[in-house]
């Protein structure tokens, strides 16, 4: 049986996990989870994946939670030839991967979380000049990193890449990354953006999220 993925189509955590699934060639069974319901934070959902989170993976059994862990696991089982460009082995290769990972989970993607949730279940009216700062001082921080290689975190693509690119199609939504100020982000979100698998999956993911969040902004100040 495929791996089955809890997911929705506007969330990028779950839109990189599906664009590494279409790079390795493995087929992916999806569930769409009702946030309207808050399908993420019942009983059935929090045993697979205590975090309470979107995407959650149930591989024949064995659950797991956070894109980032996915994405390893689905490597290391199904990855096969391109395990090895994707998330390299060699232990300083690999550690700079995981900074460019963990610097998403803990930074990037949170500073998107702080406003997106807020704005949809909350009635937030829209992003403060902290929120907004935030944002721009993260894309600093990815400029940075992009400064080093021709990529986030090697000089070809890794799960870093598909990560970062599907949080900055959340990101973009909230504030637009200044081409000027962020020459080498511009031009590797556009790189990306080329690639068939990020035109697929993510490409609607980010019309969606962004349909979302106008929707919630105007809803918002309305009221």
């Amino acid at each position: 049986m495929a791996p089955l993925l809890y997911s929705i189509g506007a969330s990028p955590p779950a839109c990189a996990v599906r664009m590494l699934a279409d790079i390795i060639g493995l087929e992916l069974e999806l569930k769409n989870v009702d946030l309207r319901t808050m399908e993420h934070k019942s009983p059935d959902y929090v045993k697979l994946n205590p975090l309470g989170v979107i995407p959650t993976l149930n591989d024949n059994g064995f659950a797991l939670g956070d894109s980032h862990a996915i994405m390893i696991y689905l490597l290391s089982k199904y990855g096969g030839n391109k395990s090895e460009l994707l998330y390299p082995s060699d232990a300083q290769a690999r550690a700079v991967v995981n900074q460019v990972l963990f610097f998403d989970a803990s930074i990037l993607f949170i500073r998107i979380k702080v406003v997106a949730l807020p704005a949809i279940m909350e009635g937030l009216k829209a992003p403060t000049e902290r929120h907004l700062s935030d944002l721009e001082e993260a894309y600093g921080m990815l400029e940075q990193f992009l400064s080093k290689n021709r990529y986030v975190a090697a000089n070809h693509l890794t799960i870093a890449d598909l990560s970062i690119a599907t949080t900055m199609f959340a990101a973009v939504a909230i504030k637009e990354m200044d081409a000027e100020k962020f020459p080498l982000s511009t031009a590797w979100y556009k790189k990306i953006q080329e690639e068939p698998y990020y035109k697929e999956i993510a490409a609607p993911g980010g019309v969606a999220f962004s349909q979302a969040m106008a929707f919630s902004w105007k809803k918002n100040n309305q009221q």
